[in-house]
């Protein structure tokens, strides 16, 4: 498998706002990782995200009106324990429609998120693409 720069957990309610920050981070060379696009037919699909999280340099744990899904939980818990390991980036990031005074798990709580909140503001866009690039946006 291909590395990604990001691999983007979602819950699977949350998959068309996610469709459209994968669509915008593309259009600034961001190459994101999505299950509906990377995923193929016929093969076990929990082994594909396990190599998609390994292979990823960063994950984005996207929280919106949904929470967070029973398999994201998987895959942030997965997504944390290398970033302990290997000092990646796990970056939480608000989506709209997301509530106000959101509780994040703990251990996701502790790191800097990016709000998405209320229709995908670009200058929010650029925080995200730095925690996933580690490049401060203008300096690109």
């Amino acid at each position: 498998m291909d590395s990604f720069d990001v691999f983007l957990s979602h819950n699977g309610k949350d998959k068309p706002a996610v469709r459209e920050i994968k669509r915008r981070l593309a259009a600034v060379g961001v190459k994101a990782w999505l299950d509906a696009d990377e995923l193929q037919p016929g093969i076990p699909w929990q082994q594909g995200l396990e190599v998609a999280i390994q292979v990823s340099r960063s994950c984005a744990v996207f929280v919106g009106e949904s929470g967070i899904g029973p398999w994201e939980n998987e895959e942030m818990a997965a997504a944390l324990g290398l970033a302990v390991q290997d000092k990646r980036p796990v970056i939480p990031v608000l989506l709209p429609g997301a509530p106000d005074g959101v509780k994040l798990p703990l251990f996701l709580a502790n790191r800097t998120w990016v709000d998405l909140r209320p229709d995908i503001p670009e200058d929010a866009l650029d925080r995200l693409v730095w925690g996933i690039t580690g490049v401060k946006p203008g300096r690109r």
